[in-house]
């Protein structure tokens, strides 16, 4: 598991220094990314099979594109040049089908089209990762349903991004009238014994998540800022 970790973070942070001039990154932006995509390929390597050191390195690939996305749509507003980077990136490493649902997902988004409060943006990105990482039919059938927890794992996203995205204004379940609603489901739906079984004890994963869980526990206990 520590090795699969490595090689994911090696992965995100190759990509990071690749492709940063495409993004016209400054230097602090570039630090920024790069730090972004290796807590994301820690994360992402949870995902994977122990030991599958390609899945791991594609973990991290995949953990690079999720932050660049991020960079095209909440830090460059979707413009218009930034789309056509963030296009020519997937052009260099993703398969057609996979080019495809990222830019869905990214029309989706700028028009403010994404259901469920936003969480379907979670549902997407699951489904691109673990299709990049060529594992997607395993985790369906030890994981289940996989949009529902695509949209879980973007309420703990959504957790931790809750203060920066309501200062600027960007979507967040947490932003909207069911707040408490997507905070228990959270607790409920991913508590330490069912995240352990989706992604192991070792895996960084869950510490990330314990972490969300805390936080939600705490934000249940104060009043919405939308009340």
């Amino acid at each position: 598991m520590i090795l699969s970790h490595l090689v994911a973070v090696l992965s995100a942070f190759v990509r990071s220094l690749q492709y940063a001039g495409v993004l016209r990154l400054s230097r602090a932006e570039r630090l920024r990314c790069t730090k972004k995509s290796i807590r994301l390929a820690l994360c992402y390597a949870g995902f994977g099979t122990p030991w599958n050191l390609k899945q791991a390195w594609k973990a991290g690939e995949a953990a690079f594109l999720s932050c660049a996305y991020d960079v095209v749509t909440d830090w460059r507003h979707f413009d218009k040049g930034a789309r056509s980077s963030f296009e020519r990136i997937l052009t260099n490493l993703s398969k057609v089908e996979l080019r495809i649902l990222a830019m869905r997902l990214y029309d989706k988004d700028l028009n403010n089209q994404l259901s469920g409060d936003g969480l379907e943006r979670g549902a997407i990105a699951l489904e691109f990762t673990l299709k990049t990482m060529g594992c997607e039919k395993q985790r369906a059938a030890t994981w289940g349903d996989l949009i529902q927890l695509g949209e879980l794992l973007q309420i703990v996203d959504d957790v931790f991004d809750y203060e920066d995205d309501a200062a600027v204004g960007d979507q967040n379940c947490l932003a909207t009238p069911n707040r408490t609603a997507h905070l228990t489901r959270l607790l409920e739906d991913l508590n330490r014994e069912t995240s352990r079984r989706l992604f192991g004890k070792r895996s960084v994963l869950i510490s990330a998540i314990a972490h969300a869980r805390k936080k939600a526990t705490i934000l249940l206990s104060k009043p919405s800022r939308n009340q």
